[in-house]
Order: structure tokens, then sequence, then C-alpha cells
């Protein structure tokens, strides 16, 4: 078998790319050497919309991911997001650093984030909305009553008692 003698050559294309995954592979050692809690996992990533790559922090769930979000959003200036889902509740710091888009998240319950990011007044929160002065019932298409319904009959119908004791018919 034959084996490569001759150096590789790559495209421009390609050394931009390396390059991008270089800077975002940096910044990535750079935070986590920074932070006191290490993420449970770091992705390194090709953004869709554009040819350069970016870092993703994934801290886990719980009190202390959230604070490792709060502790990264301190050291690169960022303002924390949080996202009230059903159950859980997403903390998520996004900025760009150094040309390299960053995230960094983590998965909390809802009495964590209280603590971490204490909820403001939303239009999504319904506690702290307020009532419509005017109120304007919709008007009903359709009914649920049984009386309202109306099903044409296909076969006359009778009834099952009046069935087994009638007499039979004759046809004449």
């Amino acid at each position: 078998m034959a084996q490569a003698t001759q150096p590789t050559t790559t495209t421009p294309d390609q050394d931009t790319a390396r390059a991008s995954y270089q800077r975002a592979r940096a910044l990535a050692d750079r935070l986590v050497g920074q932070m006191p809690v290490l993420p449970n996992a770091i992705d390194i990533h090709r953004a869709l919309d554009r040819d350069a790559f970016g870092v993703r922090l994934h801290f886990g769930t719980g009190l202390d991911a959230g604070r490792s979000v709060l502790q990264l959003a301190t050291l690169t200036d960022t303002e924390v997001l949080r996202e009230d889902t059903r159950d859980v509740v997403w903390i998520e710091a996004r900025t760009t650093v150094d040309g390299v888009a960053l995230i960094g998240r983590a998965l909390t319950n809802t009495e964590d984030a209280d603590q971490l990011l204490p909820r403001t007044a939303t239009a999504q929160d319904p506690d702290t909305t307020e009532e419509p002065t005017a109120t304007t019932q919709p008007t009903p298409t359709a009914t649920a009553s049984p009386v309202g319904i109306a099903i044409p009959a296909l076969v006359p119908v009778r009834a099952l008692a009046a069935m087994k004791t009638a007499a039979p018919e004759t046809t004449a």
C-alpha cells in the first residue's frame, strides 16, 4: 500500500475555517480556565448562517449550573436571559467574544431560577398582568347542546322493543 509522501495543501476557505475553529477552541479553553465550575459539555460548532465557528458551554442542571452561567456572564460582561417553559427554566448568556459567538446555558427548576434571577413583570406572567377594563365574550358559532344537533336519518328507525313485540308485517 502506497503512503502519501506529498504534504497536503489546504485552500484559502479551509484556512479561514481552520482559523475560526482555532479561535473558538482557544476561547473555550480560556473561559474554562477562569471558571470555578467546569461545564458538563463544550460544543464547538460551525454556525449555519455563516462560515464561522462558535462555542456553547453546557453547565447542566440545578442551582450550581445556573450560578456558572451567571459567572460566565460576569466574565464576558453579558446580560443573562431567563426563559420560563412549562416545568423548567433555561438560564442563558449569549454574546460574541473576539469574533466568536458564545452561548452558556443551564437548566434549572423555577425555585432555583427565582433565587438566581427574580422574575420581572412581563405579559407572559399571569400574576403580574393587569386585567383589561372591558371584556367582550366571543360569540359561539356552534353549540354543544344535543338539542341543537340535527342528524338526518337515512333509514327509518324503530324502537327495539317495538320491533320484538309487534306482529310481523305482511305484504299483500
